[in-house]
């Protein structure tokens, strides 16, 4: 299994398990393979992909991820957006390799800290991020503005 980058002709099956991922929760993603492209390789990406690939070279993963910043520890960290892993290469080690190539490139750009959220009913994604020391913060609470209300708020 290839962990790498992904690529702009990955886009399309990186959106089709954003979908899958989305799904298992209930929720309907409205990600595009055209959306991935922009944010990840237009003119100011906002977001990095890597994927993994298999020996037949379909993508078996992906994780997407960016930069972040907190002024509580005054240090830059990762942000993982998503990590999925197609049912039929679970358990063997692929979603590890990819936070940990995750991490490398956040160290690398002086990253101190990773940093995600998870669906409450994810106990699975839950356990598997505890055993490689990730906590929960219990003085946080994500909250969303959808584009409504932030197009309101903008005026």
């Amino acid at each position: 299994m290839l962990i790498r980058p992904a690529r702009p002709e990955d886009c399309e099956a990186v959106a089709d398990m954003v979908v899958d991922l989305a799904a298992l929760f209930g929720v309907s993603s409205g990600t595009s393979a055209e959306g991935l492209r922009t944010e990840a390789f237009g003119a100011r990406p906002t977001i990095e992909i890597l994927v993994a690939e298999a020996s037949d070279e379909a993508l078996a993963a992906y994780l997407i991820h960016q930069d972040t910043y907190s002024t509580w520890r005054g240090a830059n960290g990762v942000f993982v957006i998503d990590l999925f892993v197609r049912p039929q290469w679970r358990n063997e080690g692929i979603g590890i390799r990819l936070m940990a190539e995750a991490a490398r490139r956040g160290a690398a750009k002086g990253a101190r800290f990773m940093r995600l959220d998870i669906s409450v009913g994810n106990t699975g994604g839950k356990r598997f991020y505890e055993r490689y020391g990730f906590r929960a913060l219990e003085h946080e609470r994500f909250m969303v503005l959808d584009e409504a209300g932030l197009r309101a708020l903008a005026g």
